[in-house]
């Protein structure tokens, strides 16, 4: 008599698969990245390796950074009445500032970006959707996320350093005139970025899987509080930009 065969159990399931395979998986299967997630959460990888490539990109871009924080200074001084010499204080200043804050900003503000957003989008899951995630969870969840607009970035330094200019998306945004850049509707519609709209996909799979949620249980909600979020920074660049 044949025994029956046992269903082999996947590294997915298992919570084994290793760091470099969730990442990998995150790009082209991130429903099995993020089974392994919920099965045995290792964070702290992901976190780092976000950091790093932050710090990086930052070394990469920080000429174009500086360039436009220079011009933009320039022209509201210029406003002010102030005189030539003042504003070249000003500017070697700020410079000296901007030179010593930019990478510690990348290496905080990297891992705040995961601490914070894994905090908000588990009370999405277990508070408004009524999951059952751990922070642990999420907060590979949203480090391993995030490596895709990470990686956008990096897609675009070239264009950026190119142009000589941070204003460089695969948004609708594109197909509006350059005179436009400064617009509400402008700078709501960044955030379609081609990378952005890949990156939000995949945290509403996160968040359903390590949840035990549908994904269409998970993506209205999390892409309705984007969409408000998304509209309040625009309203707010859009009055601070004037």
């Amino acid at each position: 008599m044949q025994e029956a065969t046992q269903p082999t159990e996947t590294a997915a399931q298992a919570g084994t698969m290793s760091f470099v395979q969730r990442v990998i998986n995150v790009f082209t299967s991130p429903g099995k990245a993020f089974t392994a997630v919920k099965n045995n959460p290792r964070w702290i990888p992901p976190a780092i390796l976000v950091i790093l490539l932050g710090v990086v990109l930052t070394f990469i871009i920080t000429p174009v950074i500086v360039q436009e924080q220079t011009e933009k200074t320039t022209t509201q001084l210029e406003e002010r009445g102030m005189s030539q010499e003042q504003i070249d204080e000003t500017l070697e200043t700020s410079g000296k500032f901007m030179k010593y804050l930019m990478y510690p900003s990348a290496l905080i503000g990297g891992l705040l970006v995961i601490v914070i957003s894994a905090g908000i989008w588990l009370f999405v899951s277990n508070t408004l959707l009524g999951g059952q995630a751990n922070y642990k969870q999420m907060l590979e969840v949203a480090g391993l996320s995030s490596l895709i607009t990470t990686v956008g970035m990096f897609i675009k330094a070239p264009i950026i350093l190119a142009k000589q200019t941070m204003n460089v998306h695969f948004s609708l945004a594109t197909f509006l005139p350059e005179s436009s850049s400064e617009t509400f509707l402008y700078k709501f519609l960044v955030n379609t970025d081609l990378f952005n709209v890949w990156s939000i996909a995949v945290l509403c799979i996160g968040i359903a899987v390590v949840g035990g949620l549908k994904t269409k249980k998970v993506w209205p909600v999390v892409v309705a509080l984007l969409i408000v979020w998304y509209l309040g920074v625009a309203a707010l660049g859009n009055l601070f930009g004037r």
